[in-house]
């Protein structure tokens, strides 16, 4: 059978490389912070303690927390094995992406199809066994059925796309956010297509739902205070600013991008305002204009009503995917054609670029501190002078979850499980595992530096 070069085919051909990456990186980064706290604190807890939050922490990322869990009891702790539902996310969100880029554009899909699925900041959180991952997947197959039910107004399509943003809050709460969006459209379309109560009954059924499964866990992190990361300063300022420094892989601020991102969210706006008064077909674009700006108005009055912080970085995520997808549907509504195509074609190089730039095989960008706790552990594992006794292993602050991780992972467990204790020092402390800004701790200690680590800028020392 000969391989025709069609879209579905090419389509394939550009996820190849990249869904190869995002696997080769999963085999080699170390577990950091974040998903060492998850699998720790609960993926081995029963049931009822993960959907419940019994020990509050945004960290617990509901549903990807029973799947971890899942697959802990089935192939044990293996960090690449840990991060195969994230993995497998990313075939859902391929796909979605591609019949979202087909729906803006049949002939020129190609072009938000490779900003999104290029895009490296998104590709970290499809490595990091995270609900993140699973949550994007989710929202790209709830916007797509959204579309699917403003062409066709069959109500199963407005089942699927609230089932899914249903299921992308319950892996990430932040996606609440994108329920509420769905909902919201999925009320216009009944209203103005006489379908009302018709559409009116999956809104409510699958809210309901929804409502009681994050009630109680969403009670206990506002109790515990745990709604903590964010900023203070702005929606531009912190949310924008802060994805602009993300989506070119950096810890440098953006403005210009900051603002790139402002005009595309008001052009998209404008375009969509456009089609609803001219009373044209609401088009993908329509939608994903739509959403964006509903998230958008969400997030900050969310800060203002609830008093919460605004969302950066990676809990602002989701808008990345959006304003690439808005961006293209504004490309596509140029009308000469040759400058499309040139602005298309410098779209794709600038995304592929951005990409070959970020590529590594050591780091996450959120997590780089903790790139080099497995190879420390492994530097004490296979140290002549290891104690056969218990000992202490003296650390900076909040490196406790990798370091237990990796304690049990390659049979340390002679180190005394880590709190938040910073660099301990008694007579059981053998060895000191610290970030460069809290070495002046082992002032007057007699130590010798076993190991620097450049990407992580953290330092081993053993005691003498």
């Amino acid at each position: 059978m000969k391989f025709r070069l069609n879209s579905p085919n090419l389509a394939f051909l550009l996820v190849l490389p990249v869904f190869s990456y995002i696997n080769l990186r999963a085999w080699f980064l170390a577990f950091t912070y974040d998903e060492s706290w998850t699998f720790l604190g609960y993926a081995t807890e029963d049931f009822w303690k993960v959907v419940t939050n019994e020990f509050p922490a945004a960290n617990n990322h509901v549903l990807h927390s029973l799947i971890m869990g899942w697959v802990y009891e089935l192939f044990g702790q293996q960090e690449y094995i840990l991060r195969l539902p994230v993995l497998l996310s990313f075939v859902v969100f391929a796909y979605f992406s591609y019949e979202i880029s087909k729906s803006l554009s049949k002939k020129m899909w190609w072009l938000p199809f490779i900003m999104v699925i290029y895009q490296p900041y998104l590709l970290d959180y499809f490595v990091a066994a995270r609900g993140y991952a699973l949550a994007l997947a989710f929202m790209m197959g709830a916007i797509y059925f959204l579309f699917r039910f403003s062409k066709q107004l069959r109500l199963k399509w407005a089942w699927y796309s609230l089932i899914f943003a249903a299921l992308a809050a319950y892996s990430n709460f932040t996606y609440l956010l994108l329920f509420i969006a769905i909902s919201m459209g999925v009320t216009l379309l009944g209203f103005t297509q006489k379908k009302k109560f018709g559409a009116m009954l999956p809104v409510v059924t699958i809210g309901s739902i929804l409502g009681l499964m994050v009630y109680i866990p969403i009670t206990q992190l506002i109790m515990a205070k745990e709604l903590y990361y964010g900023g203070e300063d702005g929606f531009f300022e912190d949310t924008l600013m802060t994805l602009a420094r993300s989506f070119i892989y950096g810890y440098s601020e953006s403005n210009v991008l900051a603002w790139v991102f402002v005009l595309i969210i008001a052009l998209a706006g404008v375009f969509a305002m456009q089609k609803l008064f001219l009373k044209a077909k609401l088009s993908m674009g329509f939608w994903i204009a739509f959403i964006l700006i509903i998230i958008e108005i969400g997030s900050i009055l969310q800060h203002h009503l609830l008093d919460s912080p605004y969302l950066i970085d990676r809990t602002a995520i989701f808008f990345i995917p959006l304003i690439l997808f808005a961006c293209s549907w504004i490309v596509f509504q140029f009308k000469e054609s040759i400058i499309r195509n040139i602005v298309a074609f410098m779209f794709v190089g600038l995304s592929i670029l951005n990409l070959l730039i970020a590529v590594n095989f050591s780091y996450l960008l959120d997590f780089k501190e903790h790139s080099d706790t497995k190879s420390a552990m492994l530097l004490i594992a296979n140290d002549q002078d290891l104690p056969e006794d218990g000992f202490v292993l003296g650390k900076s602050i909040y490196m406790n979850a990798t370091v237990n991780f990796y304690r049990v992972k390659l049979g340390l467990e002679r180190i005394e499980q880590s709190g938040l204790e910073f660099c301990e020092e008694t007579e059981k402390t053998k060895y000191y595992y610290l970030f460069e800004k809290d070495i002046s701790c082992l002032e007057n200690k007699d130590v010798e530096l076993m190991q620097y680590f450049p990407v992580s800028e953290t330092y081993l020392y053993r005691s003498l």
